[in-house]
């Protein structure tokens, strides 16, 4: 009970933490898929990534159907 009692306030506390800044997760966010996205395009992967990227986005759909 006190375990989790601990861990939900844990979660709380960091999904409040998220939430206070959630302007700058996002910006950082932002950054970091464009600067990926640009590395990928540079180096020719691109391509390679966003099919392994749609193959794990539909095998996880296909388990909730």
């Amino acid at each position: 009970m006190v375990t989790t009692f601990i861990a939900l306030a844990i979660l709380m506390a960091s999904a409040l933490l998220v939430l206070g800044n959630l302007r700058m997760v996002a910006r950082d966010t932002c950054a970091a898929l464009s600067a990926y996205t640009r590395n990928a395009r540079q180096t020719g992967q691109l391509t390679r990534h966003i099919a392994y990227s749609a193959l794990w986005l539909m095998i996880f759909i296909m388990s909730y159907a």
